[in-house]
């Protein structure tokens, strides 16, 4: 097995360990057992658990990124980059549920460093929209304070979903969300989501 192979197996292990047992539970041992190695093993590619749980977060907002990126390239205005970012956030969270609950769900209460990394990326994310924002004609301080609203009126929407997916349409809700805030935006009616995928496969 290569050295990325090996670290893709012991983060997989991760995720599925984290995801039963929460941060705080879950153990090193747990973690190596998990992904068939042993415990020095898991020493040689993250330090310590707080360095691999960091690696998921990482790897969730490498997705999340890669997907806005992809998405944003075919809008020609700044309210459709913004509708194809909060589509193409929606997706990932929809093909990657179990590592979407574990970063949003357990990085709450971790670590302090885990806690201050995602709001990092929060951060970095608020920023995108309050440029689209600002692009729409909105005035700038207007478009970052609405921008942190949204970011966190989402990412309390997803983090509902995440500890009860079976109960809640993520789809829907995050739908709520936008039409509501683009309405405060006076953007009129955001663009669905098959809406969306059409522009992008033009």
């Amino acid at each position: 097995m290569t050295t990325e192979s090996r670290r893709e197996s012991l983060l997989s292990a991760a995720q599925r360990v984290f995801a039963r047992e929460g941060y705080h539970r879950a153990g090193i041992r747990q973690i190596a057992e998990a992904a068939g190695c042993a415990v020095g093993t898991f020493y040689v590619y993250f330090p310590t658990k707080g360095d691999c749980f960091r690696a998921l977060i990482d790897q969730l907002y490498h997705r999340v990124m890669t997907a806005i990126q992809a998405a944003r390239a075919p809008q020609t205005t700044p309210v459709a980059k913004l509708a194809a970012s909060l589509a193409a956030v929606t997706e990932v969270l929809l093909n990657d549920q179990e590592l979407s609950r574990v970063v949003l769900v357990h990085t709450r209460g971790s670590e302090p460093e885990l806690e201050d990394h995602l709001w990092a990326i929060q951060q970095t994310l608020a920023r995108l929209v309050a440029s689209d924002l600002a692009e729409c004609g909105i005035d700038q301080s207007a478009a970052t304070v609405g921008a942190h609203a949204w970011v966190g009126a989402l990412g309390e929407v997803v983090h509902l979903w995440a500890r009860e997916p079976q109960e809640c349409d993520l789809a829907g809700m995050v739908a709520e969300v936008k039409r509501l805030f683009w309405r405060g935006w006076n953007l009129g009616e955001p663009p669905a989501l098959s809406q969306v995928r059409a522009s992008e496969a033009r």
